[in-house]
């Protein structure tokens, strides 16, 4: 992969301008048998707080739909972030893995940041290609099947559904931060319409 490259819908000025907060995970440090737990914990507290953004009102039904809405999503999606990184997290490092979200008008930005081994970043880069130049639809129908075939953990299916099942975009920036031993950090953008 060429260094510093962004793939999809990926917009650096989210995160200089519209960040909201970031929680620092430093899965190193965190046993593999408490990783789960610690993933569902940050989860509650991310969804928690975003939906504390989108109040409700007692005499208004729509307000709770709305919110319920909203959460739901980005508990979805923020779990997914999170999975991702810890499975494809590069364990040699002791770099954090990073989860945002950003509040844009009425877009909901979530985004992860993770270093990731060469392997899984080819693997990566593959699928999103794959991703970009094919119908999403028949992409999704496809790694659906796939899956049931090989049991996969890697079936790519929490991506689709996020743009199947949330009408979201997708973006991605790939970046050098060292180069002996050559380190790849990936940044996922999430961008969902309130």
């Amino acid at each position: 992969m060429n260094q510093n490259q962004i793939l999809g819908n990926f917009r650096d000025d989210i995160l200089t301008d519209y960040k909201l907060f970031t929680l620092e995970l430093y899965v190193h440090a965190i046993s593999c048998a408490r990783r789960k737990q610690t993933r569902y914990l940050s989860v509650a507290f991310m969804t928690d707080y975003i939906a504390n953004l989108f109040p409700t009102r007692e005499d208004d039904i729509q307000t709770f739909e709305r919110q319920l809405k909203i959460k739901s999503a980005a508990t979805y999606i923020t779990n997914e972030l999170l999975e991702n990184c810890v499975k494809f997290h590069d364990n040699r490092l002791k770099h954090p893995i990073k989860i945002s979200s950003c509040l844009q008008d009425k877009n909901l930005i979530l985004i992860a940041t993770n270093c990731v081994s060469l392997a899984s970043l080819d693997k990566l880069e593959a699928f999103v290609n794959t991703l970009l130049t094919t119908d999403v639809d028949e992409l999704y129908f496809h790694q659906l099947e796939k899956g049931a075939e090989e049991d996969s953990e890697q079936s790519q299916l929490g991506l689709l559904s996020m743009i199947n099942d949330y009408n979201a975009k997708l973006g991605w920036k790939i970046e050098d931060i060292n180069l002996n031993p050559e380190i790849k950090m990936v940044t996922t953008m999430v961008q969902l319409t309130t």
